[in-house]
């Protein structure tokens, strides 16, 4: 009988993972991922100025706050299948919604932007964390967590180039009806599989030792009126809003080199992008597997020492090597945000809260998110040069990795005074 149930809650955890995979690479690899591809095409196409069009990234990333906060509410009380599938379909509608678009929309792309960051913010923001870490234990959790993140990655990699191929030959809104085909397929799993709390249907998370299997439906950890007002949260809450500060570079990094490099090397640029891609998908296959060997506190220190060097070298980089070597160790930064916050928030106070406690930390991470970018135009603006931008990066990124190791302290504490099983 034992064996039974083991088999099923590994195939059942597999399933949510596969599930995680494809919502990656379909949510985030193709809405924001590859939102390159129409930024190079649509304005022109319908008319619009490109600051017009960019606005719905702007109030996406305003959004995504709200949306990893209602869905800290919203899951526990009607359920991952239930918030998780109208969210797809939603997003998929404000994608199709994109191919009515002409040069009178303004408030428009407002408006489709913060309904898709309301509903992204849910789902591939907070869901992927929350989902793998009820159905991962704490000694296998990274590795497939990782694997999971990657997969926005391998979206972003990919579907660009797709889109763009779709668009010369059937035209851009094909890109649009194809990318809401793929937001769909989310669906299957959704209704299918996705359950936040392996205890409803009677299981337990795959890889979990004893101490993190409980017979009831109250996971191990401590709860939420204990963890809240503590120093550890509140120095989780920063480390974990500052992490989100380097994700704002990415947008930056073309223009940065053409910046040092000169117009001329607009072609050379682009292809940075796909360096910063293939530097997130080696450190989030590396990173969740190192994370179940050294532990997340480890990890997070390597991974802003990176952070920390490639700062300094984008700020002197002069040369397209060393741009390019730059920008494929500064993709591994996202890493971050996609294993590191999870982990933490797992590590500090366990599941018991966990599905709040990550979408407060997520809120965090999304309100740096947005204030990251206007914060390094201005500094532009004032210096003419992003060389500037980098070294306050890597002063931010020096407070948030000592913000972070500071909250191991009184989280232990805290543990050990309020841990219930």
């Amino acid at each position: 009988m034992s064996t039974d149930i083991d088999a099923r809650r590994k195939k059942r955890a597999m399933l949510v993972f596969v599930g995680c995979c494809v919502m990656h690479a379909c949510c985030f690899g193709t809405v924001l991922n590859s939102s390159s591809a129409f930024f190079a095409i649509v304005p022109a196409a319908v008319g619009v100025d490109m600051g017009v069009f960019a606005m719905w990234i702007t109030c996406y990333g305003i959004a995504a706050l709200f949306g990893t906060f209602f869905a800290g509410i919203l899951i526990p009380k009607f359920g991952a299948r239930i918030v998780i599938s109208l969210d797809v379909v939603v997003t998929a509608l404000c994608v199709v919604a994109f191919t009515f678009a002409d040069a009178s929309w303004t408030w428009q792309f407002m408006a489709i932007g913060a309904v898709m960051g309301l509903t992204g913010g849910m789902y591939f923001l907070y869901a992927t964390p929350l989902l793998m870490g009820a159905w991962f234990g704490k000694k296998v959790l990274g590795r497939y967590l990782g694997i999971a993140q990657l997969m926005s990655g391998v979206g972003g990699a990919l579907f660009p180039l797709v889109f763009t191929s779709l668009s010369t030959v059937m035209g851009w809104q094909s890109a649009y009806y194809l990318n809401a085909i793929l937001l769909l397929c989310i669906l299957f799993f959704s209704l299918t599989v996705f359950c936040e709390d392996p205890a409803k249907i009677g299981l337990h998370a795959f890889g979990a030792e004893e101490d993190e299997m409980g017979e009831s439906k109250s996971l191990p950890g401590v709860p939420l009126k204990f963890a809240l007002p503590t120093l550890a949260f509140v120095l989780l809450f920063l480390g974990c809003m500052l992490s989100a500060f380097p994700g704002s570079f990415n947008s930056f990094v073309q223009a940065n080199a053409v910046e040092v490099l000169g117009p001329e090397a607009l072609i050379f640029s682009s292809t940075l992008m796909i360096a910063l891609q293939v530097g997130y998908i080696i450190a989030s296959l590396v990173g969740g597997i190192l994370v179940d060997k050294i532990g997340v506190r480890w990890l997070t220190v390597i991974l802003y020492a990176i952070l920390i060097v490639c700062y300094v070298s984008f700020s002197m980089a002069s040369t397209e090597l060393a741009l390019m070597v730059t920008a494929f160790f500064f993709g591994m930064n996202n890493a971050i945000v996609t294993i590191s916050v999870p982990m933490l928030a797992r590590e500090h106070f366990g599941m018991k809260a966990y599905d709040k406690i990550l979408s407060y930390c997520m809120m965090g991470v999304g309100l740096c998110g947005s204030m990251g970018a206007p914060v390094i135009g201005i500094i532009f603006d004032m210096t003419k040069t992003y060389s500037g931008s980098f070294l306050v990066g890597a002063v931010i990124a020096v407070v948030a990795i000592a913000i972070i190791l500071l909250s191991f302290v009184p989280a232990k504490k805290v543990r050990e005074a309020h841990w219930e099983a």
